[in-house]
């Protein structure tokens, strides 16, 4: 009878234990980012600071780095799963995971964004193109929305694409003239100021 009073003690205790077990193993886990950057039981990332370097990551919700600090500036993860990011003083964007998606190479952080929302919205690359300086040549072309050179950098300056999907730029001798999104000149840089080239570029009622 003694036996059976124990043995019913028991039981109660290793059912307790075997359920406590696992979820306590859990705890001590780091989570595996997702995309989205949503985590299995639904939590996000939170945009850090280290304070011991300065640097940028990402914290899970139990306060543990999801994405190690690396950068110089961060921004929170879109709905995409992508995360717009400062490395020296180009930016770029990641994945959950870390990983650059779209390379720092964009000087402008508005164009980042653009170039972001491209991707997202599923467009071609190459349906859309930014002016950048290629930091090694001093030269300006023109980056697709994968921070890949479309139209190669020869352009000692140059201006975005406009609505007639025109581009205004500078040759080697100081003249003006407009290119279109394949790079080739559509406008002979014959203009002595940008003003002028842009004026020829919306005469020609491009849409």
């Amino acid at each position: 009878m003694k036996r059976l009073l124990l043995l019913a003690a028991i039981l109660p205790m290793l059912s307790s234990c075997s359920i406590m077990g696992p979820a306590f193993t859990g705890l001590l886990q780091e989570p595996t980012p997702q995309v989205g950057g949503i985590i299995p039981d639904g939590k996000r990332f939170t945009p850090a600071e280290d304070p011991a370097t300065g640097l940028y990551g990402y914290l899970n919700d139990w306060g543990m780095w999801a994405i190690r600090p690396q950068f110089e500036g961060v921004q929170p993860f879109r709905s995409s799963g992508m995360a717009r990011v400062r490395i020296g003083h180009r930016y770029g964007a990641i994945n959950t995971l870390g990983q650059l998606v779209i390379p720092a190479v964009f000087s402008s952080g508005s164009n980042i964004y653009a170039a972001i929302e491209s991707i997202e919205k599923g467009r071609l690359a190459g349906l859309e193109l930014w002016a950048e300086e290629d930091p090694q040549t001093g030269l300006f072309g023109y980056l697709d929305h994968f921070g890949r050179w479309a139209i190669a950098p020869q352009f000692p300056s140059c201006r975005n694409f406009g609505q007639n999907r025109l581009a205004i730029v500078q040759v080697a001798d100081g003249h003006w003239g407009a290119i279109d999104m394949q790079g080739n000149m559509v406008i002979q840089p014959r203009f002595k100021s940008s003003s002028d080239a842009q004026t020829a570029a919306q005469r020609l009622g491009r849409p």
